[in-house]
């Protein structure tokens, strides 16, 4: 199904794409190809916006997830019949964001995976408001992320280090 994959930030050069082949990419490692996915990236003005008016944080962020259809069981996908229904959600990246957040040794375009994958796991019903959640979330991006760096040599690894859940 549709991917759709836009720049709407001018702050940050990146290659747009290398994230829409990672892209493509991830949505085959976790078997959403049939589902339309858009990945929107913005400013660190437009994406503050966003987490305060949905989710009540005043500040900016690396991502956002906005699902467009109700999971009842993380991971578990319902069956919809007609192709046009099937929306999986927006993701909202926060390029500034994360490239000012970035570690010493990393790339940004090795850090997008992760924060899609994220976003992702979030579309198909995981989250991480307790341990237990977060947990289940962390095992699936690990899963995903360790396949991902097999096909290209990357070194991703889950955006939540260990111990660490967040509201």
């Amino acid at each position: 199904m549709t991917l759709v994959v836009k720049n709407l930030q001018k702050v940050v050069d990146f290659n747009i794409g290398l994230l829409e082949n990672h892209v493509m990419l991830l949505r085959r490692l976790m078997d959403i190809t049939s589902f339309d996915l858009a990945i929107v990236c913005y400013d660190k003005k437009s994406i503050h916006r966003l987490n305060k008016t949905y989710r009540g944080v005043d500040e900016s962020t690396d991502v956002l997830a906005f699902p467009f259809i109700e999971v009842f069981k993380p991971g578990v996908l319902p069956f919809i019949k007609d192709p046009e229904e099937r929306i999986l959600g927006d993701i909202v990246l926060g390029i500034p964001y994360i490239k000012e957040n970035l570690g010493e040794k990393e790339k940004l375009e090795e850090v997008l995976p992760v924060m899609v994958t994220h976003g992702i796991c979030h579309l198909i019903g995981y989250d991480h408001e307790d341990e237990v959640q977060w947990k289940q979330m962390y095992q699936k991006e690990l899963n995903i992320l360790q396949k991902f760096n097999n096909q290209t040599g990357y070194y991703c690894k889950p955006l939540l280090g260990v111990g660490h859940f967040i509201q």
